[in-house]
């Protein structure tokens, strides 16, 4: 797996304005400070979380690994956290279509912007080709 820096920053962003996430096993997190010393088989500062005792006992603990450790949200993740929070799969069908993220091999990206956008207006992003009926 790898993160492309944009998505990378925008999961910094996603972070500061509050978004839900506790550790689990399965979970890709960046490294903020360094703190792991064995070189990531994925990126640099790029880890999965396979042993979730383990990463929490060498950290000291959830809370400590939810300071030094950002979470780095899959397409999957994205998804899901877009349903919880009213995005329907209509919505980021056309997001994904007017960003041309399918074409453009960029979905994860734009699932990561349209979270930041939700996130950031605390409302339901409106799309070009669904502002007319949201009108009616």
């Amino acid at each position: 797996m790898n993160f492309s820096n944009q998505e990378i920053e925008l999961a910094r962003s996603l972070r500061q304005r509050g978004i839900p996430w506790e550790p689990e096993a399965g979970n890709y997190v960046y490294d903020l400070t360094g703190f792991c010393k064995q070189k990531s088989p994925f990126q640099e500062r790029v880890y999965f979380i396979l042993n979730y005792p383990y990463f929490m006992r060498n950290v000291g603990g959830v809370d400590r690994f939810k300071e030094i450790m950002l979470w780095l949200p899959t397409w999957e993740n994205l998804r899901d956290l877009l349903r919880v929070h009213g995005i329907s799969d209509q919505q980021v069908s056309l997001h994904l279509a007017e960003t041309q993220a399918i074409e453009n091999g960029t979905e994860r990206l734009a699932l990561y912007q349209l979270a930041e956008a939700t996130f950031t207006s605390q409302e339901t992003p409106i799309h070009s080709s669904n502002r007319e009926s949201l009108q009616r």
